[in-house]
């Protein structure tokens, strides 16, 4: 899956310009994302720096997380996210 990331480094990434989110222990790299995101900018950034596991499964199917953002996936999170 890529780097290992700790969910402090995670936590740095909740800007426009670097945004970062985790779902299912898998990080993402949202950043180019947030322009084309069809809930808006605001409620992707929102779910930046932490995981958002929850909130993304009661918005979306396991295709989207296997199509989509599979593009978007930079590593994995050691532990335990719960930011």
């Amino acid at each position: 899956m890529g780097k290992t990331f700790s969910a402090a480094e995670v936590n740095k990434h909740k800007s426009a310009e670097s945004a970062w989110t985790i779902v299912d222990g898998g990080v993402y790299d949202v950043t180019e994302f947030l322009e084309d995101h069809p809930g808006g900018k605001k409620i992707l950034l929102n779910s930046c720096g932490k995981d958002s596991s929850d909130s993304f499964w009661k918005f979306h199917s396991k295709k989207i997380l296997t199509k989509t953002a599979a593009k978007m996936l930079i590593g994995s999170v050691e532990g335990q996210a719960k930011l």
